[in-house]
């Protein structure tokens, strides 16, 4: 048994609504959110969104409607079609970034889908499966690269399996006892394996039963070699937690979509190995102003600088889904605000004549690429010109008006 069935279970219990609702969220300062796809909430339960990815190129894949599609510059492009559809359990990059894995429960089916060539390959089979998560290159021997995913046991529990790529053959069971749902996972930079547990309630305390669960580079590795753990193994660093129903690792720190259940709301949590793995709001879902809906899926692409207020898009993307499956339901991007000072397009944090001359040189003397165009953009019209450098020094010299905000301090543009 997994996740799923519970949650079916829910969405029947949920109130009715003639009127699609207005999505908005409560988000720390530093961040901003932007909604560029919504979807039909009335659909059948098989064609509502089932898994989201980003590629390396920070293009959005997603499984909805019966068919995975690949958001490009021209447009979507379909990469796979399930006639009739299936219910999604994931979809996950590759680590070669070349392919998704896409899952679905019904039929316990797993499939691998290039990015250029599409179709949809069956490459292994789990049992329920909810979840998977591919080890990364910095994981120590033969973990590297492996992928590993959450399904029924073999036991009345369930347990995690290592993928074999091969639907025909039995797969190795990693860690066993997972009780009792089958719960989402990550891996950490160095290999460590990070497991939700999802009870969703203790039948004896009526409190959330979920825990987070850490297993080492080093038990993972000997795992594969047949030595199979035990739930009990791991290391337990959150009890008593809400549910969570993706979970991914970016810039440090655990990411995870609430479903809301116990709060009465969905959110963004974020779980933070520096504070002792505390548990709080990263982005509350709001619909017509008001707590409500479910967060469901979660994507990460980690960027050059951290996910941090003022890093922009090189601090990294956290995709989501969004929905309550009656009359609201789509896709969510968070990204960190980008910090600059207009006028200072060579970086020195300083603004004056270098600063035109710079704009000068990379517009027509071939001269160094500006560090952040935005900075560049000194009459905030949308476009590096020539005319950004006059305003600059009309500015200076002449008693012209000064940039626009954010001007004469360093932050955010206005939205």
């Amino acid at each position: 048994m997994n996740l799923i069935s519970a949650l079916a279970l829910s969405i029947l219990l949920l109130p009715l609504s003639p009127l699609a609702a207005q999505v908005s969220y409560q988000l720390g300062a530093g961040f901003h959110a932007e909604s560029p796809y919504s979807y039909d909430a009335a659909a059948p339960f098989e064609l509502q969104v089932g898994g989201l990815a980003i590629s390396r190129q920070g293009e959005i894949i997603i499984n909805e409607g019966g068919e995975v599609r690949i958001h490009r510059e021209e447009g979507p492009l379909v990469l796979a079609t399930f006639s009739p559809g299936v219910f999604g359990s994931f979809l996950v990059m590759d680590p070669d970034g070349r392919s998704v894995w896409f899952a679905e429960s019904s039929e316990h089916n797993i499939y691998r889908i290039a990015l250029e060539t599409g179709g949809a390959e069956l490459v292994d089979r789990i049992e329920f499966n909810f979840d998977m998560a591919f080890a990364p290159a910095g994981a120590p021997g033969e973990l590297a690269g492996k992928g590993f995913i959450t399904g029924l046991g073999n036991s009345p529990e369930n347990s995690l399996w290592l993928l074999d790529d091969d639907p025909g053959q039995p797969n190795i069971e990693i860690i066993t006892g997972i009780s009792p749902f089958s719960g989402p996972l990550t891996f950490d930079d160095e290999g460590n394996l990070y497991l939700v547990t999802s009870g969703l309630t203790d039948s004896r305390t009526g409190l959330p039963a979920e825990k987070l669960v850490r297993f080492s580079a080093g038990q993972l590795a000997e795992a594969i070699s047949g030595n199979t753990l035990q739930s009990s193994d791991g290391d337990v660093l959150r009890t008593e937690m809400a549910g969570l129903y993706n979970l991914t690792w970016l810039d440090g720190r655990l990411y995870g979509t609430n479903l809301g259940f116990q709060s009465g709301g969905g959110s963004i949590d974020v779980i933070d190995p520096e504070r002792g793995f505390t548990q709080a709001s990263f982005a509350r879902l709001e619909l017509d102003g008001e707590t409500g809906g479910s967060m469901i899926f979660l994507s990460a692409k980690p960027g050059p600088a951290g996910f941090e207020p003022g890093s922009g898009q090189a601090g990294g993307t956290l995709l989501a889904s969004y929905g309550n499956y009656v009359d609201v339901s789509g896709l969510s991007l968070f990204t960190p605000d980008l910090f600059f000072l207009r006028g200072d397009s060579n970086h020195d944090n300083e603004v004056d004549i270098s600063d035109a001359v710079s704009i000068i040189s990379y517009l027509f003397l071939d001269g160094l690429a500006l560090q952040t165009e935005q900075a560049a953009d000194i009459n905030a019209d949308g476009a590096l010109d020539l005319a950004d450098a006059v305003y600059l020094l009309n500015f200076l010299y002449r008693g012209g008006p000064q940039p626009p905000a954010p001007f004469p301090q360093t932050g955010a543009a206005p939205r």
